[in-house]
């Protein structure tokens, strides 16, 4: 893979920004032999008209890492990593959850998106300043089977004389697929739902003035062969590929503006990422006249033929999207064909959002985490530091006796740990939203044990009991996202805590108020006592700092050593099985038994192929190979007692063997038990030493730490 690219490109307060783009030779499309890089450098020579459509705006970037033939999500939250002079701005949600979006307002984070794999931007039809207000309509024309482009395109023409009647101006573009958008700038008086009213009275009067070719049928089986008017795009949350996104599909084609003149004889796929910026150089942006003042209509024209449906016509809601809350007069949510006529509407699951909003709560589930991002020491500054807890990552939602707890993968782990929901519930305020860790105490009683706790997660009721009694957890609450009424993520955290404290004065364990202060050296003694009741480090977080979720934007210090350790196997990588997705470790103990202590994986891809071919001499077999099936019978603890993993089920864990010939030199925090906690680092090969030489006599023990004097502490 070639050495990354670092492109200049123009903003910032010196006129240039530098943005490094990763990895610049990767294939985004490969059938057309398009890169990262290509992608980087055609944002740039569409800058100015790119930024007139999505500039000042949240957007959601679809995001392709492997390629558009690869796996590809969709980003609300920014992705980690996000340059300090990105923006973001909160946006609410259908079901009352709020959380930050990316606001592009400069080419440069565009850039970044891209060498974050963005292929298509997603903005919203709001600008930051009024996230709740929209100041465009958005109109898609989406062709059904058995109509065409060129059929959207006489839709689109129907349509701008629809608006202009409105005193709307129309601007279209290609969908960068088979359909065509129609956009016209509204000043933002109304809020969404009014405007999605707008939308549907354009929709219906369009309809009804091209029965044939038009519908606002929302189940797809009673379109036809029509091009349908998708409505539901005016909601909130519901977004369109930006003009001049590319999109994920064979051709590199691209949602282009084009000029009414252009549109009937234009052919879409001719307007690719090769090709529009050679158009805007020639002609210009086809927007460029969409946010003159004259151009700027009011949705309030829209909203009558709206009202002129619902009071003369008899018209009323059409259907919302089906994580939207069940809206007064909608139809059924359920499509004709399947709907059974003996049962009610209310039989049928409600809604997402409907069901959020029964929480009662000013933050709803899921909410991811806020993160830390390593430093090398405790820093010093306006912090409070906390200890940093080794457990499950757990935000505890309760609505009076309605709890659920968060994890960090934002799936509920509330059936594990059915002791915590009752001491939350016996606890913690009525209502509210609470940070912090669930941990169990081993068997000592003097510090934790995250194999214990990994052991809660278990499919079987009665298991789940039966450990509840035997190793109970404990909740560790360090932070405070809601209370009663209040949503407390905009506050700054030292708000947070003192309104935490306040809230927890007097609970008692499993409940727990995790200890904080604000002198650094007393961070720095907690640094090194309390590893030894096996805590994980030391948090640090700025006062002045909201919550964030899915951010790393506090500062965390975790404890650092190096071992020597055999490499004993490898597992192959997930694009392919010639190249090494991880080693695996075994350290020797004193009878000369090798055990598996963890992996090491974070290797660039062009140094797992030349890690594999460099590994293949010492393939073997089991039969000759200390972890075989006759070790895995005598109760020795190998790779090859858990094959499957139980984390994901049907996920292959199974192992090429080595002859346990190389050693390597790898950095790790801590242990836990005889294993690495977490997965080590690689440092360096170590030629010089003697496999049978590696044992766990070279592993650091912290000095033992009472946990008693964490979890016990003064508040």
């Amino acid at each position: 893979m070639a050495a990354a690219t670092v492109l200049e490109v123009p903003g910032g307060p010196d006129g240039v920004r530098e943005v490094r783009v990763s990895s610049p030779e990767r294939l985004m499309w490969p059938a057309d032999g398009i890169t990262k890089l290509d992608l980087a450098e055609y944002f740039i020579a569409v800058a100015d008209p790119f930024l007139r459509a999505v500039g000042g705006r949240p957007v959601t970037l679809q995001r392709f890492p492997e390629g558009i033939e690869g796996e590809e999500f969709y980003n609300k939250n920014p992705p980690k990593g996000l340059p300090e002079w990105a923006r973001t701005v909160m946006c609410t949600y259908p079901s009352g959850r709020r959380h930050h979006q990316l606001v592009i307002d400069e080419v440069a984070t565009a850039i970044w998106a891209a060498q974050m794999n963005t292929v298509t931007f997603h903005p919203w039809p709001v600008r930051a300043e009024q996230p709740d207000n929209p100041d465009e309509l958005r109109i898609d024309l989406d062709p059904q089977p058995g109509r065409t482009f060129t059929d959207a395109v006489e839709a689109a023409y129907a349509l701008r004389e629809v608006l202009g009647e409105l005193g709307l101006t129309a601007w279209p573009k290609t969908s960068g697929n088979r359909g065509v958008h129609v956009y016209a700038r509204v000043s933002p008086t109304h809020e969404f739902l009014d405007v999605r009213h707008g939308v549907i009275g354009v929709a219906r009067e369009l309809e009804r003035r091209l029965p044939d070719l038009v519908t606002t049928a929302w189940w797809k089986e009673e379109r036809g062969e029509r091009v349908f008017v998708d409505f539901n795009q005016a909601c909130r949350d519901r977004t369109i590929a930006s003009a001049y996104s590319p999109r994920p599909l064979a051709g590199a084609p691209v949602s282009t503006p084009v000029t009414w003149d252009e549109l009937r004889d234009v052919d879409p796929r001719e307007l690719t990422i090769r090709t529009v910026a050679d158009l805007v150089r020639q002609r210009g942006d086809a927007w460029e006249g969409i946010d003159d003042p004259a151009h700027v209509g009011d949705v309030a024209n829209a909203i009558a033929l709206w009202d002129k449906d619902v009071h003369e016509r008899g018209l009323g809601e059409l259907n919302f999207p089906p994580d939207y809350p069940k809206m007064p007069g909608e139809p059924p949510r359920v499509q004709p064909s399947k709907r059974r006529k003996d049962r009610e509407d209310g039989d049928y699951l409600a809604p997402k959002a409907e069901r959020d909003a029964a929480w009662g709560l000013p933050v709803i589930p899921p909410v991811s985490p806020m993160l830390a991002k390593p430093v090398k020491a405790i820093p010093e500054g306006d912090y409070l530091y906390e200890p940093k807890w080794d457990g499950f990552r757990s935000i505890v939602f309760r609505s009076g006796d309605t709890v659920e707890i968060g994890s960090r993968n934002e799936k509920p782990m509330t059936r594990y740990f059915p002791e915590v929901v009752e001491a939350v519930r016996a606890s913690l305020p009525e209502k509210c939203v609470v940070d912090g860790e669930i941990v169990v105490i081993g068997p000592t009683g003097d510090r934790l044990d995250f194999e214990l706790l990994q052991q809660r997660i278990h499919p079987a009721a009665s298991r789940v009991r039966k450990l509840s009694v035997e190793t109970p957890a404990h909740f560790v609450a360090f932070d405070l996202l809601a209370l009663g009424d209040d949503d407390l993520t905009e506050r700054p955290f030292g708000e947070r805590r003192a309104l935490l404290e306040e809230a927890l004065e007097g609970v008692e364990a499993p409940i727990h108020l995790t200890r904080a202060t604000d002198d650094p050296a007393v961070a720095k003694e907690w640094f090194h006592q309390f590893e030894g009741a096996g805590l994980d480090g030391i948090i640090a977080k700025p006062r002045d700092l909201t919550y964030q979720p899915d951010r790393r934007v506090m500062l965390k210090v975790k404890h650092e050593r190096t071992a020597d350790c055999v490499v004993a196997g490898y597992r192959t990588h997930k694009s392919g099985d010639d190249a090494i997705g991880s080693v695996l470790l075994g350290l020797y103990t004193a009878d000369g038994t090798l055990m598996s202590v963890g992996v090491i994986g974070a290797f660039p891809m062009a140094r797992r192929r030349e890690l594999f071919e460099e590994l293949q001499p010492l393939v073997t077999t089991f039969d000759d190979h200390p972890w075989a099936w006759a070790e895995q019978e005598a109760g020795t603890r190998t790779p090859r007692s858990s094959e499957q993993s139980r984390w994901a089920a049907g996920k292959d864990l199974s192992f090429t063997p080595l002859r346990p010939e190389r050693v390597v030199e790898v950095r790790y925090d801590h242990m836990e038990g005889v294993r690495f906690r977490h997965t080590a680092q690689f440092v360096r090969w170590r030629p010089d030493r003697d496999p049978e030489s590696c044992t766990y006599e070279q592993l650091e023990e912290p000095v033992s730490f009472d946990l008693a004097d964490v979890l016990g502490a003064d508040r």
